[in-house]
Parts: structure tokens; sequence; C-alpha cells
């Protein structure tokens, strides 16, 4: 293979590679979990339980309180547009962390139990 069609080939690939990340990057987070699983089931593995699947098992065991109930607090806290949403556990306690961006452009983070929808903490982003 000669020079130019050695660079000719390198170029093509890179640039197949970069078109493939940017589509990827474009889809959303179910499409992700979609084509992940489906490449799972190709490979013969069973798909993970998803984990929607268990926040609503969590859910329905009264454990803790609806995603909706939490962005109710929070914009009560801070009028404005939810930007993320989070439930995690640390010692044995469920707690979502939602961070928002307030009518003024400020940036808020706040934590709640997840039982109980109480602020357990509260500070201004960047």
């Amino acid at each position: 293979m000669n020079v130019k069609a050695a660079i000719f080939s390198a170029i093509a690939v890179l640039g197949t590679a970069f078109l493939l990340w940017v589509g990827y990057q474009g889809m959303d987070s179910h499409q992700r979990e979609h084509e992940e699983d489906e490449e799972t089931e190709q490979a013969g593995e069973q798909p993970a339980v998803r984990e929607h699947d268990a926040v609503r098992a969590i859910k329905q065991r009264g454990d803790i309180l609806s995603l909706d109930q939490i962005l109710r607090n929070a914009r009560g806290q801070h009028a404005g547009r939810v930007l993320e949403s989070e439930l995690e556990q640390k010692d044995g306690r469920y707690i979502y962390e939602v961070e928002l961006v307030d009518d003024q452009g400020r940036v808020w983070e706040v934590k709640f139990d997840a039982r109980t929808g109480k602020v357990l903490r509260e500070k201004q982003g960047d």
C-alpha cells in the first residue's frame, strides 16, 4: 500500500469513528440503554435489571417519595428549571439530589431525604 492510500484509509477510519461517536452522543440515555441491552443480549448475556425498575420497587415499598414530589419541593425552594436529579444511597439512607437553575441564573444543589422530602443540604453552585 502506498503512502497516499495509507493516509486516506486512516482518515476514512477516523472520520467513520468520529461520526459514530457523534451519533452516540446525540442519543438520549434511554436510547443508549436500549442499544446497550441489545448488545448484551446478542453476546448471550442477560441484561442487568434496569435502574428505573429498581427505583420503582423501592418507591412501591414506601421507602422513598416519588421524584415528582421531590421536584415540587425543590421548585418550592428555588423557582426555576431542574437541570438534573439523582437518587443515591448513603449510609443506608436514600437521598435525592436535585440541581436547578433559578430565574436569576443561579445554580442550586439541594439534597432531600428521599423518605420524608426534608431538605438535608442546600448550596449554591457555580
